[in-house]
């Protein structure tokens, strides 16, 4: 891809678990004092680097505009931190993280290249900022912390608090989804609210998915490829039947954590950006099931092009990324796939009155 004009964009902190299910959590008097006030503590850390966000948009644009085209070929090299369960970012530097005896250590360090080799081998995609990017990651960040999340320059990944939550760090899908927020921050800076908040969001949970599926080589059929999180859950949510985050293929089902809306006549304009996620993801679940193929076939292809066309506003609604999609199935497939896409979205009744030309 050529260099980019870098658009001018916020880029706030970007979590697997939404804001909501913990408020939710730590207020549960059947959950004990001690994982409730962990759950409090995450809340009130998450919600307060939500606001630290104008470091990283400056960093981001500065990054843009000092990078050309000489430097696309730069091949990215990973660094893993230790926090050692402190803040400071980015923490304790891993000198040989590739024989670390430390399996956060070597799992992050193992599957982030693997995202970066998924981005190069099937998008044509040099790192996050598509320039070859350094992937930082800080491990064990806080006591307990029960979330991972992109602030805009790095990962960071907690420990969680062993009872809802395990290591967040055990889910491929939640490593590239989060790593697929600097993606959107580079590309299309998506805001972080209403319907653009949730596809940047679904945008994050696609890639996550597909990722997960093709690291797994899982046909569309297997049900665990379209399941958000299911390695971080911990044993007192298994023993409440829950399976996963998030599903992609069943959005509403009750084995998930954060049930969603599926269908675009339930969007609720007052939900966390995880939640009505579920529309847009519903959209590709069913598109790419339709086409039968692996997902990071044409499916993937058709995404990322929308994801990375011009045309795609900060404020994109649903319905003009869901006309994006379709230009891109018309470019990638014919009318034949294009067809394809626009009964995927017309199946979830996103609106399609008005397609971008």
């Amino acid at each position: 891809m050529s260099a980019r004009t870098p658009r001018r964009h916020s880029c706030p902190v970007c979590t697997i678990v939404p804001l909501s299910l913990l408020r939710r959590l730590a207020n549960d008097p059947s959950i004990d004092e001690n994982t409730r006030l962990t759950m409090r503590a995450t809340f009130v850390e998450t919600s307060r680097m939500r606001v630290v966000r104008d470091a990283a948009r400056v960093a981001t644009l500065s990054h843009r505009t000092s990078l050309g085209p000489a430097l696309d070929q730069a091949v990215p090299q990973e660094q893993i931190y230790d926090c050692k369960h402190g803040q400071s970012l980015p923490g304790t530097l891993i000198a040989a993280p590739s024989t670390s005896p430390d399996i956060a250590v070597s799992t992050v360090y193992t599957v982030t290249s693997k995202v970066a080799r998924f981005y190069r081998d099937l998008l044509k995609r040099n790192s996050v900022d598509d320039h070859g990017l350094d992937l930082v990651s800080s491990i064990h960040y806080r006591m307990n912390y029960d979330n991972a999340f992109w602030n805009g320059q790095q990962m960071v990944y907690g420990d969680g608090d062993g009872e809802y939550f395990s290591e967040f760090y055990r889910s491929p899908d939640v490593i590239a989804h989060e790593l697929t927020h600097g993606v959107t921050q580079y590309e299309s800076g998506l805001q972080y609210e209403g319907e653009p908040g949730a596809l940047n969001e679904s945008i994050s949970d696609v890639f996550g998915a597909v990722f997960n599926q093709w690291f797994h080589q899982w046909p569309v059929t297997n049900r665990d490829g379209w399941l958000i999180g299911a390695g971080i859950l911990g044993p007192k949510a298994r023993q409440q039947g829950k399976t996963c985050l998030r599903d992609m293929a069943e959005p509403g089902a009750a084995y998930c954590l954060t049930p969603q809306p599926d269908t675009y006549d339930q969007f609720d304009p007052t939900a966390d950006v995880h939640d009505n996620s579920g529309i847009p993801n519903h959209a590709f679940a069913l598109f790419t099931r339709a086409l039968g193929g692996p997902s990071w076939g044409q499916p993937i292809q058709v995404w990322y092009q929308a994801c990375t066309d011009r045309r795609l506003r900060p404020n994109a609604t649903f319905e003009e990324f869901a006309g994006l999609t379709i230009k891109a199935g018309t470019a990638i497939g014919g009318q034949a796939l294009a067809d394809e896409v626009q009964m995927a979205w017309e199946k979830v009744r996103v609106p399609l009155k008005t397609l971008v030309t």
